[in-house]
């Protein structure tokens, strides 16, 4: 259990460090100051919406480093995780309540949910792979061979 939380802080960890340095690299190209949780900062559609995108593409990444490093206890890793996750972008949305539109910190928050179901759906390890798929269904074939076959006359 202490590997789990432990991983889903790493996580939050990573998210954070990730949307800041996406931020911080958008706002010396622009010439802006930084705008730390601000999306209306930004001139145009394309880099509030690109700041949207890489925020659900870094919890996926900060998920699947908690699923796979806290492996041991999946659902509690989760669980601390998403928790972390709801009060960084429910804070977020918070934060800008009345100061600019609510469009992207929500869309923000929905990427960010979606990216843990995806990592929950890829680190799971009851899921076969591929070729171990393969291999069961040729087992399949080779084991029914001789018995529907008719016999000779």
């Amino acid at each position: 259990m202490k590997k789990a939380f432990i991983g889903s802080l790493i996580g939050v960890a990573i998210v954070i460090a990730l949307d800041s340095f996406a931020r911080v690299i958008i706002s010396i190209y622009m010439g802006l100051n930084y705008p730390m949780i601000s999306y209306g900062e930004f001139p145009g559609i394309i880099w509030p919406m690109l700041l949207t995108f890489i925020g659900g593409f870094t919890v996926f990444f900060g998920a699947m480093f908690t699923l796979t490093y806290g492996r041991k206890k999946r659902l509690v890793a989760l669980l601390t995780l998403l928790t972390f996750i709801i009060l960084i972008r429910y804070g977020q949305i918070y934060l800008l309540t009345g100061l600019e539109s609510l469009f992207y910190p929500i869309t923000t928050l929905v990427l960010s949910l979606g990216a843990i179901l995806l990592a929950w759906q890829l680190t799971d390890p009851n899921k076969k792979s591929a070729e171990e798929i393969t291999h069961d269904e040729e087992d399949f074939d080779n084991n029914q061979h001789g018995y529907h076959e008719p016999e000779g006359n």
